[in-house]
């Protein structure tokens, strides 16, 4: 059989030539990829090249632990405004006794309120507010992901629409000392005159505070004898090679005429 390949190839010049073309072609598909796959290399080389080059310019930055105890202060600031509970349900019944109870003291008429913990929060972009507790009511602006230190409470409260009422209960959920954030408010007149707003409030997880983390180790083997930190001094990172040091793949080699 072999035998008879080499002879019709001796014979016959068009079937050579075919051949010789699949494997040009072969050949050229292989010089494409090698192609490819060293400018990905060289990508990811300048990519790494960067990363460590902002890191070594963020490590020889000094005033790194006097900006710690700033950071900590605010974290416990920031984290006072969340509700606390041991529990989603003690949470959830948390703040349904919130909004029962000021709705009682904003004297709001004929209530329907309903309170449930938002397992996962939709992925969108996060809008400012410039409120202390009360966001936009426009519904187009999301609310970001919940941080999974967090308990997310929705609670919807559809009332009778009492303009002081209404007033007065929205000026309680922005003065109240804990985050609340209003994500939706509407109104209708049909049937008949009503008013419903949803309501996220953000509980945190037991153990999950900034005095609670910094309890764990109340004085770490990195730390001064003042309780300040230390920062060791960790070894220079080394450069990366240069891209003409970095193993090159064996250019292939042209088919043999026949």
């Amino acid at each position: 059989m072999f035998d008879n390949l080499l002879s019709q190839l001796r014979a016959n010049p068009r079937l050579r030539w075919g051949i010789a073309l699949i494997v040009g072609i072969f050949w050229l598909y292989g010089v494409l990829v090698l192609r490819e796959q060293v400018q990905e290399q060289t990508q990811q080389y300048r990519s790494a090249s960067l990363a460590l080059a902002r890191l070594q310019a963020q490590r020889a930055q000094a005033d790194w632990p006097a900006r710690l105890a700033p950071a900590k202060v605010m974290a416990v600031q920031l984290e006072s405004k969340l509700w606390q509970a041991p529990t989603a349900g003690l949470a959830q019944a948390a703040f349904q006794d919130w909004i029962n109870l000021n709705i009682v003291k904003a004297g709001v008429a004929n209530p329907q309120i309903s309170v449930t913990l938002v397992e996962d929060a939709v992925p969108s972009s996060a809008s400012g507010s410039t409120s202390n507790n009360a966001a936009s009511s426009n519904p187009d602006n999301a609310i970001a992901p919940t941080p999974s230190d967090l308990w997310k409470i929705k609670a919807k409260i559809n009332i009778d629409l009492g303009l002081m009422s209404v007033n007065d209960l929205i000026n309680k959920i922005e003065s109240d000392d804990k985050k609340i954030v209003v994500s939706t408010f509407s109104t209708r007149t049909e049937p008949l005159p009503r008013a419903e707003l949803e309501l996220l409030a953000y509980f945190q997880k037991p153990g999950t505070t900034a005095a609670s983390k910094a309890n764990v180790n109340t004085k770490p083997s990195g730390s001064s004898a003042s309780g300040a930190p230390v920062v060791a001094n960790l070894p220079a990172l080394p450069p990366l090679p240069p891209p003409s040091a970095l193993p090159q793949p064996p250019a292939p080699k042209p088919p043999a005429p026949f």
